[in-house]
């Protein structure tokens, strides 16, 4: 069965309505331009001068929904425990980037960074600028998580 006009031309506005589609669930959400310091931290005369930088990748496969809070509370643990094993108590100049795509399997790569630090005052435990960030509803699931 040869291919008509129309059915090429059906073919292509399909095309082009899955493309806006997808391009609709690529979500880019970022902390902002410069790096952000918690409200309890931010005035803290007894911290240490001395910063140590430190970086945060991973890429999480979940299923169903995206619980953007959650994730990012996973990176940041992860970038606590690392600023606890070189001596620092808390984690200052925080900034986060975000990308999500893929309508089905949702794969979200989270760019966590901050300075460890040492000061007096207990960390806050909670990621940055979580107004910021949008998540999916549903109930999500983590397939896998890819940390590099």
């Amino acid at each position: 069965m040869p291919l008509k006009m129309a059915d090429v031309a059906n073919l292509f506005v399909r095309l082009r309505r899955a493309q806006a589609r997808a391009a609709a669930q690529h979500i880019d959400s970022t902390s902002g331009d410069w790096p952000l310091t918690h409200a309890a931290l931010a005035d803290d005369v007894a911290m240490s001068p001395r910063k140590v930088p430190l970086v945060q990748e991973d890429t999480f496969v979940c299923k169903d929904g995206v619980d953007v809070a959650k994730l990012l509370r996973l990176a940041r643990a992860a970038l606590y425990e690392e600023a606890q094993v070189i001596g620092a108590n808390v984690l200052v100049d925080e900034q986060i980037c975000l990308h999500r795509n893929d309508p089905r399997m949702f794969t979200v790569h989270i760019r966590y960074s901050a300075s460890a630090s040492r000061s007096q005052k207990r960390d806050p435990q909670q990621p940055i600028a979580l107004d910021c960030a949008r998540s999916i509803p549903g109930l999500m699931t983590i397939l896998d998580r890819l940390e590099q």
